[in-house]
């Protein structure tokens, strides 16, 4: 080994280069960043090649003062912190200093700015970390910066790069993602010389989101807005009808710096839990506003892992924000709001972590008060129609149809029931048979009605060990049934699907097994219902809190409106 020694500027630079950036679009997003942190509105990115031969980021931002472009391309120059103490006050999108130092170490930088009171702007050229040439030019305010030859003296990195479509896929990936962030920014995305991507700045996210996703996303999706105390969370989420089977639409941001953290969206999975098909995951893109005192950015050099100082306060937050937007939509053509959302959210909030039943309010407040409904029910003025197939309900309201799926309906009525007896460790839920069911089984299903014989008692089974393999059942919940409804065969279907079924979306068991009765009770499709048992169906569903959807995300009700019947 040799001596110790000093290295020099140029190869510390090439080494945060390594950490800073690894390939264009780490280039992109770090001029980008520093546009929107100018207070640009105006953002064009001309990139060729993928990034490898050319990066360009034009801004209309406030520029840089003409005796600043020189420390601006050295390591640690930052204008957004001055001392330790200012971390915990940041909210821009860079802080560090390294990026240009970076980015000038590893390519030909040139870069061109001005301010307002400056008559011309400067232009600096700049290559392996030396300034080459300094000059007055005519430009407008706002700074541009061309970045050339990637990596040309780094040629083992460029070597790992991938092919220009792929790299360019990051880039444009990446625009797409903070254009979401930062609607009243217009950014345009031209690629060797073709315009890829463009956002007119309005404001207006859903615009984004139409041009990005197309009409079937912009048209399904909710918006949120939901504050608590110094937590303001804002953006859209959508319905059961564009959940997918992968996260790839579901994007964090944290006061505008796109993020991915593992609580957020633990806490999205269990809002959306019951709101979307088995294994889907709901689609959200959302900004989280809070102090910069409660979190830290500062953990790796991407800025995408964040570290929270309450973590469970923001997964309650969370949790709130998108199960307030699902509850705030229209059922049946009605939008009012219930007066007891707020206990509604945070019951099924507690019940759904730790399983504590009732927080101290809601147990000295609450306690005898039926949550699951709403305490004025919804007004609805239909019309019936008939049934469709034996399994759609076709009900008119003003000029609209709706098709009601009557399973679908039911399950959701009956689950929202047999959870709350269970909540509310309700004692009399359980409605006893007149002629006890007596049942031989296998031993694997005996063992699992012993290991969860307490939950069979709360859910309203009272069953009996009756010899070595065969149970009695006394009680089933007490609910409502239809006339032909076998108790025995509802029984063992539930058994089978909670022996069979190894679905991990619903992982909680007793939520499951609450789900799977309900499902198993209810009127199935095929089935007649006479016209007051529709009345009373539809009525039970506009008592509900949560009447959306059945507790495995089906939706219970399907709108067309007059005109989409006319085309």
């Amino acid at each position: 080994m040799g001596n110790i020694v000093i290295l020099d500027d140029l190869t510390i630079n090439k080494m945060a280069a390594g950490e800073v950036i690894e390939r264009p679009a780490n280039v992109v997003k770090e001029l980008v960043e520093n546009s929107i942190d100018a207070g640009a509105t105006n953002i064009i990115v001309e990139i060729k090649k993928g990034g490898k031969s050319l990066i360009k980021v034009v801004d209309n931002g406030k520029g840089i003062e003409a005796d600043e472009m020189f420390i601006s391309l050295e390591r640690h120059a930052t204008s957004k912190i001055k001392q330790v103490e200012d971390l915990e006050k940041i909210y821009s999108m860079g802080f560090r200093g390294e990026a240009l130092a970076s980015i000038v170490a590893i390519s030909k930088l040139t870069m061109i700015s001005k301010t307002a009171n400056q008559d011309f702007g400067i232009k600096i050229e700049a290559e392996a970390g030396d300034i080459l040439s300094r000059e007055e030019v005519g430009a407008k305010t706002g700074t541009t910066i061309t970045v050339e030859n990637l990596f040309f003296n780094t040629p083992v990195r460029y070597k790992f790069l991938k092919q220009d479509a792929t790299e360019f896929r990051y880039i444009k990936e990446w625009i797409q993602k903070v254009a979401l962030a930062n609607p009243s920014i217009s950014f345009k995305l031209i690629n060797d010389g073709k315009n890829i991507f463009q956002s007119n700045g309005n404001g207006n996210i859903k615009d984004i989101i139409y041009t990005l996703y197309g009409k079937e996303i912009a048209d399904n999706i909710i918006d949120v807005d939901y504050k608590e105390e110094n937590i303001r969370i804002t953006g859209v989420i959508g319905n059961t009808r564009i959940a997918k089977d992968s996260r790839k639409n579901q994007i964090i941001f944290l006061n505008k710096r796109n993020i991915k953290n593992a609580i957020i969206t633990n806490s999205a999975d269990q809002a959306f839990k019951g709101s979307t098909g088995i294994g889907m995951y709901g689609f959200f893109i959302m900004n989280i506003e809070m102090p910069a005192n409660y979190y830290d950015v500062n953990v790796h050099p991407t800025k995408m892992e964040v570290r929270f100082k309450n973590e469970e306060e923001l997964h309650r937050v969370v949790y709130s924000a998108i199960k307030n937007s699902i509850l705030n939509e229209k059922f049946l053509g009605n939008e009012e709001i219930s007066k007891e959302k707020e206990n509604y959210i945070l019951n099924e909030y507690n019940f759904a972590n730790n399983h504590t039943n009732q927080n101290e309010s809601l147990e000295n407040n609450q306690e005898e008060k039926d949550l699951i409904k709403r305490e004025n029910k919804r007004e609805v003025k239909y019309t019936y129609i008939g049934i469709a197939f034996k399994t759609y309900i076709i009900i008119q309201v003003e000029n609209e149809i709706y098709l009601i799926d009557q399973h679908a309906a039911h399950e959701r009525v009956l689950y929202e029931q047999i959870k709350d007896n269970y909540k509310k460790n309700n004692q009399s839920n359980s409605q006893m048979m007149l002629v006890p069911e007596v049942i031989n089984l296998t031993h694997r299903e005996i063992e699992f009605i012993k290991n969860n014989e307490e939950l069979l008692k709360k859910i309203g089974y009272d069953i009996e060990f009756f010899g070595e393999n065969t149970i009695k059942i006394n009680g089933v919940p007490d609910i409502e049934y239809r006339e032909k409804t076998n108790r025995k065969d509802m029984f063992l279907d539930i058994l089978d699907e909670m022996l069979n079924d190894s679905r991990s979306q619903i992982k909680d068991i007793e939520d499951r097994f609450i789900a799977t009765v309900a499902c198993k009770a209810a009127v199935k499709a095929n089935m007649d219902l006479k016209r007051e048992e529709v009345d009373i169906l539809i009525q039970n569903l506009l008592k509900l809190q949560n009447p959306y959807t059945c507790p495995h995300g089906r939706p219970t009700t399907i709108k067309m409106k007059r005109e989409e019947i006319v085309k």
